[in-house]
């Protein structure tokens, strides 16, 4: 897949970047926040404009003081960006007016030889700077735009595009057979580096922080003729009743991601439990019919291994669990590189099936040996009889049981089901869905 041309959104911390990326993308990406500093990673997002497309990246504020290990690896993360734009839009705000952080910035993109457009940003507020007073530094391009309100962002796009040159008009193309695999959880246990190793390249902030990623980032990657969209995501800390400020739109972004995957990569430290919250992102995947694999990380850390260490591990794991009992478990290392090769391999292992379109006959027969095996119970002096069963959807797998009574059937009876169609048909990783309906005769 082609490459497309790259606009990078650089700038000190606060003056509106990733408020102007939402504007340009057209929709709600980047997390945007009043306190400094809220935007880490590059973002990334696909632009269309007068039959042109780039891609567009939202940096972190440019840092002019590295305080910390921390804040060095986001200047790294920004210098990235810059060396691979075609373009630089560099952000400033009008209110402010230009600062000593401002003129840091100017000093850094005048080593670059790259084209940069000044967009001065906020030119509605009260109290803003006329755009004269940003000319002195002497850029050839200048747009003043309002990325809250939308003004002058046309103009943007138009000065952007001259900026690019001849690039060739094309749509970004992703196939409707793409898999969408989503890195899911808690944070620290080695998500970002996964994505890193899988693409081969740094293009996520990787830090023994924990909670370093708060914008999930989209990267399309060939696997052996199959085209993968990864979603690196934000770690679930808390409940979404207690989460407040960027927590909370960081956990939405986090349900957002595991609903627009297929498959969702649970990872977790090989050195530790499963824990409450491993169980509820788990249960997440499970809800929004995901199918699921269980990662577990850092398995070159794990001491005394033995031959059947792994083996013994997952029994116990889906014993306690039997929930799980359907989930495929790896185990790897995203720092060293051990095993993760084989974890495409699973994702195609486990989105082939939940894509299959069961026949009914086979389905009925499998529901006539379940029923002969293990018959519905009386309720409440009913027999409950299954008269049918169809195939009504796939991805997840979700077929339709007709019962005269399909209210009094038990849980109990429900899970039983699920397990026959399970072992008959084999849908690993992937919750499978029974719908009961009313017979139409009653019977």
């Amino acid at each position: 897949m082609k490459s497309l041309p790259i606009v990078a959104i650089i700038g000190r911390p606060n003056v509106g970047k990733s408020t102007l990326f939402n504007r340009l993308v057209g929709r709600r990406v980047a997390i945007t926040d009043r306190v400094p500093g809220v935007t880490r990673d590059r973002l990334y997002a696909p632009i269309e404009w007068n039959r042109r497309v780039f891609e567009l990246v939202d940096t972190a504020g440019i840092l002019t003081r590295v305080m910390d290990r921390f804040e060095g690896e986001v200047l790294y993360q920004v210098d990235a960006a810059i060396a691979q734009a075609e373009v630089l839009l560099f952000v400033v705000d009008s209110k402010e007016g230009p600062t000593a952080e401002d003129e840091e910035v100017v000093r850094r993109l005048r080593i670059t030889g790259k084209p940069v457009v000044l967009t001065v940003n906020k030119i509605d507020a009260k109290g803003a700077m006329p755009l004269a007073e940003f000319h002195r530094w002497g850029f050839e391009h200048v747009c003043a735009v309002s990325a809250i309100r939308g003004t002058g962002t046309g103009d943007l796009l138009d000065v952007v595009i001259g900026c690019l040159g001849d690039y060739s008009a094309r749509v970004l193309d992703i196939p409707d057979d793409a898999v969408r695999v989503a890195v899911i959880g808690k944070p620290n246990v080695g998500k970002s580096s996964l994505v890193n190793r899988l693409i081969g390249r740094e293009r996520m902030l990787v830090s023994e922080q924990p909670g370093t990623t708060r914008d999930p980032v989209d990267t399309v990657i060939r696997f052996h003729s199959q085209t993968i969209v990864l979603i690196d995501t934000a770690g679930l800390r808390k409940r979404m009743k207690t989460s407040s400020g960027v927590e909370y739109f960081t956990l939405l972004r986090t349900v957002h991601s595991i609903e627009k995957c297929d498959v969702a990569v649970l990872m977790l430290d090989s050195r530790e439990p499963i824990s409450r919250q491993d169980l509820r992102i788990a249960d997440l995947a499970a809800e929004n019919g995901k199918s699921l694999i269980l990662a577990m990380n850092k398995w070159d850390l794990v001491k005394d291994k033995q031959s059947k260490t792994t083996a013994i591990l997952e029994k116990r794991l889906k014993e306690d669990n039997p929930h799980l009992d359907h989930v495929p478990v790896m185990f790897m290392s995203a720092a060293s590189g051990q095993r993760v090769h084989k974890l495409l391999d699973l994702v195609k292992t486990v989105n082939e099936p939940r894509r299959q379109l069961i026949p009914t006959a086979g389905l009925n027969r499998c529901l006539q040996e379940a029923v002969k095996r293990n018959h519905p119970p009386i309720v409440s002096g009913k027999q409950i009889r299954l008269n049918y069963c169809t195939q009504v959807q796939m991805g997840p797998p979700t077929f339709l049981i007709f019962s005269n009574y399909p209210e009094k059937i038990p849980e109990t009876y429900r899970r039983y089901l699920s397990n026959r169609f399970r072992e008959k048909f084999s849908f690993p990783g992937a919750p499978i869905r029974l719908v009961f309906r009313k017979s139409e005769s009653g019977r």
